[in-house]
């Protein structure tokens, strides 16, 4: 059996916690929970820190908090570790400033030592995992669509943002890509929708944990945010012909957006998913 467990939004300080205190605990309550699963990949979908795209020592940081685990896995930045435009950048300029930059001399790029997109195979899964900016500057566009068109296999493409709205209501009906990439969302999705053999995408950014449709049978997994909430990823088994997809709760808050921001839902109800049932993935498209 091939295990793929999915989190994001670690939002990792180091000492002294300038944003978030307390944020290093409650992530290392989260590790005996990530090891007990005995993944064969961890994947982290962007957020590693919160300001290491101003500060590459916090994802110096990370990166050997990430060794420690002991696991294989594979990290992607978010908004906090590659800003995604300027305009981002100009407004947050500690949290998310623009680094106008060739990829290679990027903060992530030059700690994580890896191209824009990375491709991992894992039993039956290919694993693409891009990082993108607005405009796409570093050609990671062009790299995925290459990569899909090689594809003889079922795959799961990984990215941060999300492609479309998580929630009807509240915050996460219009909080995802829009003023992040939406120039370059449009490509990426159809990109997607145009290969069968994409089984899911699985993304971050939003704080709470989601399934939602991209369009025909492809799957959008949002992951919690390990650190600050909601604390829940994803468990991705290979059974058969089928990825069952089942809930992981973290070790932090098990909410993160003020109710004040959720449309009258429940806050539980906003942030977790709560099927009982593992969510099952066909590996295999349908036959039109």
């Amino acid at each position: 059996m091939t295990r793929i467990v999915h989190v994001s939004d670690l939002h990792f300080e180091l000492a002294p916690e300038r944003f978030k205190p307390g944020i290093r605990q409650i992530l290392d309550r989260s590790i005996p929970l990530l090891q007990a699963t005995d993944p064969d990949l961890l994947v982290v979908t962007g957020d590693l820190t919160s300001y290491g795209c101003f500060d590459r020592s916090q994802l110096m940081g990370v990166r050997r908090w990430l060794d420690g685990l002991g696991l294989a896995y594979l990290a992607i930045p978010g908004n906090h570790d590659l800003s995604a435009n300027t305009v981002r950048g100009s407004a947050y300029p500690i949290m998310e400033t623009y680094e106008a930059v060739p990829w290679k001399r990027t903060n992530f790029a030059s700690t994580f030592d890896q191209e824009p997109l990375v491709i991992v195979q894992e039993g039956p899964l290919t694993l693409l995992a891009i990082a993108l900016r607005e405009g796409d500057p570093d050609g990671a566009l062009e790299q995925l669509s290459a990569a899909l068109d090689d594809l003889d296999g079922p795959a799961l493409v990984l990215g941060h943002y999300p492609l479309v709205a998580t929630k009807d209501l509240g915050v996460l009906a219009t909080f995802g890509y829009e003023g992040y990439i939406d120039g370059v969302r449009d490509r990426l999705l159809n990109l997607l929708l145009a290969q069968p053999l994409v089984r899911a995408y699985l993304c971050g950014h939003v704080h709470a944990q989601t399934v939602t449709t991209l369009g025909g049978e492809l799957v959008q997994l949002s992951a919690g945010g390990l650190g600050p909430g909601a604390s829940a990823g994803w468990i991705l088994d290979v059974k058969g012909p089928n990825l069952e997809v089942r809930s992981l709760p973290g070790g932090g808050p098990r909410a993160f957006w003020p109710q004040e921001m959720l449309g009258d839902c429940d806050p539980l109800d906003y942030h977790l998913w709560c099927g009982n049932e593992p969510l099952i993935i066909p590996l295999s498209p349908s036959v039109s």
